[in-house]
């Protein structure tokens, strides 16, 4: 049995409908309990369950996004990021006090969104390392993740019911690639 808790907001797992049942009652006897039945979103995430697995995704979330951004109607692109154009913490003329907070809104609603989209995170976490000090270099890259999200807006995890339990690892790393400083980025993902 798994039970996942954020503040009062509970998922409860379980292979075993009596136990799970009798969790809810005991916890029903010390607190006023809702069952709302198979989980369907949950944070901002949509849980679909299929024959073939299960299937989480923000679509909701990604058009809330895409709206505050006033990108909804945008011209979509296949890509997050672009593979020529390097960022750096000087290119580009300062963003206004309103953009640049605007932009780490934003920013910060697309690193809420890798939750269920890893193929976002290395362009989330570039336009990251901006935060302090945005330019409108750094706002046209966040807009281009916008206009890719508008493209895989239903994009999400898919955890197939056949799958073996076998853990999947992937990792790569750009050596020296930050122009600023020369820093190397790394990372990886565990599925």
């Amino acid at each position: 049995m798994y039970l996942l808790v954020y503040v009062d907001d509970i998922i409860l797992v379980s292979s075993s409908q009596s136990a799970a049942t009798a969790l809810v009652r005991s916890l029903g006897a010390d607190f006023a309990v809702k069952d709302l039945g198979k989980l369907h979103y949950f944070l901002g995430v949509e849980v679909t369950s299929r024959a073939a697995g299960l299937v989480m995704t923000q679509k909701k979330y990604s058009l809330d996004l895409l709206q505050r951004a006033g990108m909804l109607k945008c011209k979509p692109t296949t890509t997050p990021m672009s593979t020529t154009d390097k960022l750096t913490a000087v290119d580009g003329a300062l963003l206004s006090s309103s953009d640049a907070t605007e932009y780490r809104s934003i920013v910060g609603g697309l690193q809420y969104l890798t939750i269920t989209r890893p193929d976002i995170s290395f362009a989330v976490n570039r336009v990251c390392q901006y935060l302090q000090s945005p330019r409108d270099t750094h706002w046209s890259a966040v807009k281009r993740i916008l206009r890719y999200i508008r493209f895989t807006v239903a994009h999400g995890l898919h955890f197939r019911s056949s799958d073996s339990g076998c853990l999947s690892a992937y990792s790569d790393a750009d050596w020296a690639g930050n122009p600023d400083d020369r820093r190397s980025t790394g990372g990886y993902a565990v599925f």
